[in-house]
């Protein structure tokens, strides 16, 4: 087998009784900062009442802290991009695992690990194919990529018995493209697809000055922050051009940048920003502390060009703090635009520069923007509401208390 363990079965199933087993669940993404991220309490939940089998690809982001999970891991070489060979080689390791293992569900995140994953368990006969939609990549595409990426997960939505969208607006997009039939689509509470600790992640006047002062950054200032994967299709060139026209007025904006970069965009802050502004920018990578980047800061700015939800949205709401976002499905359903953020066009500089400038001259009104998104946020999208949701979905398609 074309597999290779990260670590034993956590989970030993000599503790199910053997008139009543535990479903076995395979859950198939291609990296680990998704389940990092996203799906940790949704496994240790589901670990109560289903056999969890967890296959990703470890070194797609080696950063990332080992997963401490309840589960049995498998490592698999899935790659983000297409790799037409490589991607043979693990559908067809995926079909002789599922073939062994016989599993009653697959569920996959992401969509490269969509359309592997659902080809592979329909033809091994998997009586049950959940896929997740979390954005979809050929949504700010043009020509014929765009029609071979819609047309993946138009596959991937045929071959899946069940599918789940994080928001309304993806959840319309994805019927208004005619990807899924509708009807098909389900949006599991308020959407998301895994909410905020609003126990972490809050206003912290601590972390705020310690932070600022580890990176050198006046208590005094406006800071702006991009908090995610540092890539073009997150808008960040974008941000740094209305930074700049921003920053030549506003003395006191400040712009941190922080995440993962993918897409070498460090490199190109000297080539989109003057020299006599560069020095009240900050670059980090990866973080495990993002709620004290958050409390540092006076407002988030993603100027995406496609999202499922955008969680960091979220958080940054239950910190406080307001965003801007741009008018994209998704982000629709993330800000409440007038009463806990902005909404921008996608890649509009001009637009954005404008809501920033607007936040710098008007802290009030960002004072009562941001207590307007904590509000919200505990309402509808807390962790244990929306992780919760998820689990009772899963234990209903068995038989089990879905109420």
């Amino acid at each position: 087998m074309v597999l290779s363990e990260i670590s034993p079965p956590v989970v030993a199933h000599t503790r199910f009784p053997l008139s009543e087993p535990k479903p076995r669940m395979c859950v198939l993404a291609a990296t680990p900062l998704t389940i990092h991220f996203f799906l940790t309490s949704h496994l240790r939940q589901l670990a109560k009442y289903f056999q969890l089998t967890l296959v990703c690809n470890p070194r797609n982001d080696p950063y990332i802290p080992a997963l401490d999970l309840p589960v049995h891991q498998l490592a698999m070489p899935i790659s983000r991009k297409i790799a037409l060979v490589s991607d043979l080689f693990v559908f067809f390791s995926l079909c002789r695992l599922f073939a062994i293992e016989r599993f009653d569900i697959v569920v996959t995140v992401v969509p490269k690990a969509g359309l592997l994953g659902m080809v592979a368990s329909w033809l091994m006969g998997v009586p049950v194919r959940v896929h997740i939609f979390q954005g979809e990549v050929w949504a700010s595409r043009r020509g014929l990529i765009r029609f071979m990426l819609k047309w993946m997960d138009s596959v991937t939505a045929r071959l899946a018995t069940h599918l789940l969208a994080v928001s309304i607006s993806e959840k319309n997009f994805l019927e208004a493209e005619g990807v899924a039939h509708i009807g098909k689509v389900q949006v599991l509470g308020a959407g998301s697809i895994c909410g905020v600790d609003t126990e972490i992640f809050r206003s912290n006047a601590s972390a705020r000055d310690r932070v600022r002062g580890l990176l050198t950054v006046p208590k005094e200032a406006v800071v702006c922050l991009f908090l995610g994967r540092l890539t073009t299709d997150k808008g960040v060139l974008e941000l740094l051009q209305a930074f700049t026209l921003c920053a030549a007025q506003q003395s006191d904006l400040w712009l941190l940048l922080v995440g993962p970069d993918e897409d070498q965009i460090e490199s190109r802050v000297a080539e989109l920003v003057p020299r006599r502004l560069v020095h009240r920018i900050r670059t980090l990578g990866f973080t495990e502390k993002p709620e004290e980047i958050l409390a540092a800061s006076d407002f988030l700015c993603l100027p995406s060009y496609r999202e499922g939800f955008g969680i960091v949205i979220l958080e940054a709401a239950a910190v406080g703090i307001p965003a801007i976002g741009t008018d994209i499905y998704g982000m629709r359903d993330a800000i409440a635009d007038g009463q806990t953020g902005r909404l921008v066009p996608v890649r509009d500089v001009d637009a954005l520069a404008i809501a920033i400038t607007w936040w710098c001259q008007n802290p009030q009104e960002l004072a009562l923007f941001g207590h307007a998104a904590r509000e919200r946020v505990t309402l509808s999208f807390e962790k244990n509401i929306v992780v919760e949701n998820y689990v009772k979905f899963f234990r209903k398609l068995f038989g089990g208390d879905g109420e």
